[in-house]
């Protein structure tokens, strides 16, 4: 699916539209098994140019210091988001990860491939009179074969594009 950026006329605020988007991006994750504060969490750093901390995180999404303290943790594991220190602050400052998409593609391929695994380990252990649960996991094998790889393809052209810019070391 390709969406065409189009230009349209500005409805509301930038706050309005900085709201908007980062609780759709909750939404938007938690369809995806996260819960919805890391989407929340995920969208308001897309959005920030410089880090936040721990305590303004918390104030400004409208939640408790535990659940930011939980979800930065989960969406830091996953690469999305990392902690920095800054110099003469006592809490924890947070910013968009380098090459977050990245590392949620390669996440993905991750999962994909241990997903693959097992369907080979699978087929190998069948019995020889297996032969339609053998189609069922070679038709598998194919598609997870054909995700992964072109998921590794999809990595490296996301590594290739030059990033952003707004990093500040």
């Amino acid at each position: 699916m390709v969406l065409r950026k189009k230009k349209i006329a500005p409805c509301c605020s930038l706050e309005e539209v900085r709201k908007r988007f980062i609780d759709q991006m909750g939404t938007h994750m938690e369809t995806e098994g996260l819960p919805r504060i890391a989407g929340r969490l995920f969208g308001l750093m897309i959005l920030e140019l410089e880090p936040i901390s721990f305590g303004d995180l918390a104030h400004r999404l409208g939640v408790s210091r535990g659940s930011i303290s939980t979800n930065s943790r989960l969406i830091e594991a996953k690469g999305l988001i990392e902690r920095v220190s800054m110099e003469g602050e006592r809490q924890d400052f947070f910013r968009l990860a380098e090459q977050p998409y990245v590392n949620m593609m390669r996440g993905v391929a991750a999962r994909m491939g241990e997903t693959l695994k097992s369907i080979v380990e699978a087929r190998a252990s069948l019995p020889s009179n297996a032969t339609r649960e053998d189609a069922r996991l070679q038709e598998a094998e194919h598609f997870f074969e054909t995700a992964v790889a072109s998921l590794a393809d999809l990595t490296t052209k996301l590594c290739a594009r030059e990033p952003s810019g707004e990093h500040v070391s």
